[in-house]
């Protein structure tokens, strides 16, 4: 009986070690296909399990293992970068320039822009006047201050939901009114698909812009607030997207070419879904739809009583760059 036993299971680590060597010497693309479908079973998601009843065709998207995205690195908070100082304001990356197409370092996935950052100033202090190496968006999100182009020129008041955008050359000077720090987003970038910013210094405050409910889009999104976009002569579209409580913007893809951060502003909770990871942000962060065609992208607010403020920041092809956001 004991030779019975033995001998079965020598047999089966046989076939278990035969089989394992199988699998290992099959190319990898091989481990990612299916059999043609039966048209007489359910419908099949992108990764071969049936979904629905089979009356209604259903399309899901792969899971991040399978695309082989790694989510975390299309996504950033401030608290995870030095601190730079640039003209008095004191600057700290979620985002920068690099590949999203290829693996690289966490954060270096933007193809047109340079850097995303949070740029704060202190309480009742002010920044230099300093020529812009490139081209500055600025969105404030807290506390309250005034900018201009340098003495004797006009000065623009500063409180959350004011845009700033400064053309490459123009001079810039930010000064802090109140007792509680000037936090902004900052974004900046050199390549701006030929085209002439108008303006070398134009200010939008969100606050006396109505929603623009005809343009919700995404299942939730309550229309958006726009800032800037190509009728300001750069290639992006800036806006200022609610998101009401309880609710999330409807997942979808983008495609090689298309540029669309999403950054939350304030100091309240948010939750960024990217293919089939979530990440929760506390306070300032950001992430890039990974432009590959396959991973899903939303925001969402599980918040019971206030809706967020989420920024669009987009880049379409040259010449598509009007309306105010979330397509």
């Amino acid at each position: 009986m004991m030779k019975i036993l033995y001998l079965a299971a020598l047999a089966l680590s046989l076939y278990v070690a035969q089989q394992f060597t199988v699998f290992a010497q099959r190319p990898a693309s091989a481990a990612q296909t299916r059999p043609p479908a039966d048209p007489n079973s359910p419908p099949r998601g992108m990764e071969g399990r049936p979904v629905g009843n089979g009356g209604t065709p259903i399309h899901e998207h792969p899971s991040n293992y399978v695309s082989g995205i790694d989510a975390d690195r299309f996504i950033g908070v401030p608290g995870h970068s030095f601190t730079y100082l640039w003209n008095g304001l004191k600057t700290r990356s979620m985002l920068t320039g690099g590949d999203p197409y290829h693996p690289g370092p966490q954060g270096a996935v933007l193809e047109y822009r340079d850097d995303l950052a949070v740029a704060t100033l202190d309480a009742h202090s002010q920044t230099g006047v300093a020529e812009s190496p490139e081209i500055y968006f600025y969105y404030v999100q807290g506390g309250t201050g005034r900018v201009d182009k340098g003495p004797d020129t006009q000065s623009y008041d500063l409180h959350t939901g004011v845009g700033i955008l400064f053309d490459m050359g123009a001079k810039q000077h930010f000064v802090n009114t109140g007792d509680d720090e000037l936090s902004m987003i900052m974004l900046t970038w050199k390549n701006n698909d030929g085209m002439k910013v108008k303006q070398p210094m134009k200010v939008v405050d969100t606050a006396t812009k109505p929603l623009n409910g005809a343009n919700r889009a995404h299942w939730n999104m309550m229309g958006g607030k726009g800032m800037f976009n190509g009728a300001d002569g750069v290639n992006i579209t800036a806006s200022a997207i609610q998101i009401p409580p309880l609710s999330y913007s409807g997942p979808h893809a983008h495609t090689k070419g298309v540029e669309e951060i999403w950054v939350k502003t304030g100091t309240d909770v948010g939750y960024a879904i990217l293919g089939s990871d979530m990440r929760k942000i506390v306070g300032s962060g950001a992430f890039l739809a990974p432009p590959n065609g396959l991973t899903t992208h939303s925001s969402m607010n599980l918040n019971e009583d206030h809706a967020e403020t989420w920024l669009y920041l987009s880049r379409r092809a040259p010449g598509n760059q009007s309306g105010e956001g979330g397509q």
